[in-house]
């Protein structure tokens, strides 16, 4: 069999749970869309690595050595290079000999969107994730690797983002470009802060084989929605710098801080509910109700933590332009994830969302990207 494999992993967008679902048992719900990260890995010389960022027009050479990757990029490709590494030193652990290759890494268009003078920003679907968890699974898959077993790739992939960025997230971006579409409560942050940064094999498999107290339930957005997604022209803000803030605030009001998360907890709870029972039936118009008032419950209660945290998780501005939305063919409108001026994304009722698109259209600080909620996690091929 050739060595090599294709690989592809989703963009997410997470309706319910922003910033409450970093505290345990608090749960999120995150759709996946139809834009991918794609990496292909071929086979190069015995011990070397070649690396190839098609959409940061980069590429770094490095070689294998003692089961290890050693590799120098830049720090916009340090992503890249942790996947990389902590891929290789799996697949060595697991005692089988890791080739020489070239891995290629490509985003779809969706993850950026042009702005003036042609230049590129991302479009807040989440690639870093989504290059980490494809990364991952195309070296596995290239050597042969069960990436199902003991969810190695969902668990690999957490290690290495929290290696590569320094912190532990909530962790249901990489939960999503795994998995899917999914309902997810995170693992206790300890498993991944307090691994060693010079690790044995031992250590790497003993990770991977041990059971994390995450939770991953796989469930899809009822049919009845339709999905529409925006960035701000030109806008946006540091999901790092934001929950830092907000991490500030829990340490120096802690009472004030769980209890907005409790209410933003409770808000998403109360909108999975009515989610399940739209599944059930679409036109459960109590259900619909229930759903349309918790979700803006929550988003209240963000727009809230935001405030006392001295963080603009949704400013005054991104209010109207929600109210409008949902006045202009939205049942419901947020910023998704940690908020900030990255992006709106909507739910409608068909063909409300074709009104929708059009009035998000006119307003010249957004852009409409062309894509759509797919369910889909990884998935690759030999």
């Amino acid at each position: 069999m050739a060595f090599g494999s294709k690989s592809k992993a989703p963009g997410k967008i997470l309706w319910l749970g922003g910033y409450s679902a970093l505290e345990k048992p608090n749960i999120g719900f995150v759709t996946t869309v139809d834009s991918f990260v794609n990496v292909e890995v071929k086979a190069a010389s015995s011990n070397s690595l070649l690396l190839n960022s098609v959409s940061l027009n980069e590429m770094a050479k490095g070689t294998l050595e003692s089961g290890r990757a050693a590799l120098r990029t830049s720090e916009e490709m340090s992503l890249f290079r942790t996947a990389v590494e902590i891929a290789v030193s799996y697949v060595s652990a697991l005692g089988v000999r890791c080739s020489g290759m070239e891995v290629t890494a490509a985003n779809d268009p969706g993850f950026s969107y042009s702005v003036a003078g042609g230049r590129l920003s991302k479009s807040g679907l989440g690639s870093s994730a989504a290059v980490t968890v494809a990364t991952i699974g195309a070296i596995l898959r290239a050597h042969g690797i069960d990436i199902n077993k003991d969810d190695c790739l969902h668990k690999l992939s957490q290690l290495s983002h929290t290696v590569a960025t320094g912190k532990t997230s909530s962790g249901f971006d990489i939960a999503a470009a795994t998995h899917g579409t999914i309902i997810y409560e995170r693992y206790t942050p300890d498993i991944t802060n307090g691994f060693p940064k010079e690790y044995t094999d031992d250590e790497l498999l003993g990770l991977v084989k041990r059971e994390w107290n995450y939770s991953i339930e796989k469930f899809s957005m009822p049919g009845i929605f339709k999905m529409s997604y925006a960035s701000f022209v030109g806008e946006g803000m540091s999901t790092k710098a934001a929950v830092s803030k907000v991490f500030e605030f829990k340490k120096s009001n802690p009472e004030r801080y769980m209890e907005l998360i409790g209410e933003i907890g409770n808000a998403s709870n109360r909108s999975i509910d009515s989610l399940r029972r739209i599944s059930v039936d679409g036109s459960d118009s109590d259900a619909r109700n229930e759903f349309r008032s918790s979700f803006n419950a929550g988003r209240v209660a963000t727009k809230r933590l935001g405030i006392e945290s001295g963080v603009e998780i949704e400013d005054d501005y991104s209010t109207g332009l929600i109210e409008e939305s949902c006045r202009n063919g939205a049942f419901v409108a947020k910023l998704p994830g940690a908020g900030g001026r990255d992006a709106i994304a909507a739910l409608s009722i068909s063909p409300d969302d074709e009104k929708l698109r059009r009035f998000w259209s006119s307003n010249k600080s957004l852009s409409v990207l062309d894509i759509r909620t797919s369910n889909e996690g990884f998935s690759s091929s030999a």
